[in-house]
């Protein structure tokens, strides 16, 4: 995480500088031309296109790196603050445990056959496994409906057809 934001920004920096010296280098080139006077309609254009296809690689690096890693950690710090005691999680660390207690920014967890306790961060906290079971079960249970649904509208629509034969 700290590493994606130094690489994000020395990009940025890196772009911001790119772009800086492609305006000097276009403004020595317009002021070095001392024989021919440019418009000041062709100069914006040529300044548009030079700066444009920077403007484009920002917002694709934004669209396609910074937007959705903003949502995964969105994502992840809503389900932090989703978790509650009796939930089963992983830590990054990959220990498992069940909850015992949620504090304000900590959590104890019990692990092992022995029951041990562990405090720890919440940010440390890596996956809810409760809450994946529960959204596969209700994933599984959607599919078992709609199969059902597919069946019975089946088994209707066969049924209509000997009654009208």
């Amino acid at each position: 995480m700290h590493n994606f934001k130094k690489t994000a920004a020395y990009a940025l920096s890196t772009l911001a500088a790119g772009a800086m010296m492609t305006v000097n280098a276009f403004a020595e080139s317009g002021s070095s031309s001392s024989g021919q006077q440019q418009s000041a309609g062709s100069t914006a254009t040529a300044l548009i296109f030079q700066i444009g296809p920077l403007v484009l690689i920002l917002l694709l690096f934004y669209f396609i790196l910074l937007r959705p890693q903003q949502k995964r950690e969105k994502e992840a710090q809503a389900m932090r603050e989703a978790v509650a005691v009796g939930d089963e999680v992983c830590t990054a660390g990959g220990i498992v445990g069940i909850v015992l207690k949620v504090e304000e920014d900590t959590v104890v967890l019990e692990t092992g056959a022995e029951r041990n306790r562990i405090r720890i961060k919440k940010w440390a906290i890596h996956e809810n496994i409760t809450q994946i079971e529960a959204q596969q079960a209700a994933e599984r249970e959607r599919k078992a409906a709609r199969q059902r649904g597919i069946a019975t509208s089946a088994a209707d629509t066969d049924s209509k057809k000997k009654k009208d034969d």
